[in-house]
């Protein structure tokens, strides 16, 4: 048991939904002291993120943010970011662009980093890390998705690693490709765009990062908790008829339910243990879409609804201590 003191946080993706795990952790840190909550970057010693939940893990690990700036940050980022779309949907090309700018987003966080004191060109990378961050990218050509790390790691590339700065990460981690245009990183000019759809639900990431920093025994044996949050349970749709065969949606394609299943089958003694901790709205997200910044309110209302359910509340309860103990 002593040797069991690594907490890991992972963040799914989900835009304006990312409100919610902010709410859902918020209780996490009030279950362990009510007073005065802890900054995540206090408890966890990993936190990874995709989509939106890599822009959050960047504010509350690396910017070392508390959960109620968090907050108040990340819902201005959404205001600034979806307060308009492209006046001219066409480029020169005539063809369609994205929504949004993605430059938004690097705008958004350069103004927290000016806020909280800090350099707005800061690196992602950390010297000395308390609190390991990476986010979750894809390579736009490769599609194959890689960590975009604050830490040494053998899956990020040095060029990455010793060149990003925050607010491209965060850019990269939050170019959703259906709203963003993909966001070009580092000396070699690659493109990347955010890993949504290979790793919305990155608890999967999260573990095998965590084994190649502590990778002296096993990483089981030096767990002490490990909590998910996701942003809403998908909502079930039918199949439909496309004109090249049948399709789905890409709500389909982003089962976060289906991963967590997967990972708690492989994980069983964890969740056995009370070590493995995953909440996740159930009821009145799933069909906000990402952009959708006029209900926020819904957004927090459901969460609030969630987190008064008896059972949930113990879940939260149960959590706190695990992380504390």
């Amino acid at each position: 048991m002593t040797n069991r003191r690594l907490n890991l946080l992972s963040l799914d993706g989900g835009g304006v939904r990312g409100l919610s795990t902010l709410y859902i952790l918020r209780h996490i840190l009030e279950a362990i002291d009510r007073e005065n909550p802890p900054k995540p970057c206090e408890y966890f010693n990993l936190i990874g993120g995709s989509g939106s939940g890599g822009v959050i893990a960047i504010m509350l690990g690396r910017l070392q943010m508390d959960i109620d700036q968090c907050i108040m940050a990340y819902s201005r980022l959404l205001k600034r970011v979806f307060a308009r779309k492209r006046q001219f949907p066409l480029n020169s090309s005539l063809r369609v662009r994205p929504k949004y700018e993605i430059r938004r987003v690097g705008s958004a966080v350069r103004a927290i980093l000016r806020e909280l004191g800090l350099d707005e060109d800061m690196l992602l990378r950390d010297e000395d890390p308390s609190c390991r961050v990476f986010v979750c990218i894809t390579d736009n050509s490769s599609r194959k998705m890689v960590p975009l790390t604050s830490y040494a790691s053998k899956y990020c590339s040095t060029e990455l690693y010793k060149t990003t700065r925050v607010w491209e990460a965060a850019e990269a981690s939050f170019a959703i490709g259906s709203l963003f245009d993909p966001v070009t990183i580092g000396p070699s000019k690659r493109q990347f765009h955010d890993s949504t759809l290979e790793a919305n639900n990155p608890m999967r990431e999260v573990w095998i990062e965590a084994r190649g920093v502590w990778y002296s025994g096993s990483l089981e044996n030096q767990l002490r908790c490990m909590v998910s949050i996701g942003t809403g349970v998908p909502s079930i749709k039918r199949f439909t008829r496309g004109a090249f065969g049948t399709r789905t949606s890409q709500k389909d394609a982003i089962d976060t339910d289906a991963e967590t299943n997967k990972f708690i089958q492989e994980h069983t003694e964890l969740d056995d243990d009370h070590r493995l901790f995953r909440f996740d709205v159930p009821n009145g997200l799933a069909d906000i879409g990402l952009d959708g910044v006029k209900e926020v309110d819904t957004v927090v209302d459901a969460t609030q609804d969630y987190l008064t359910k008896e059972l949930v509340y113990k879940q939260i309860i149960r959590c706190g201590r695990a992380l504390d103990r």
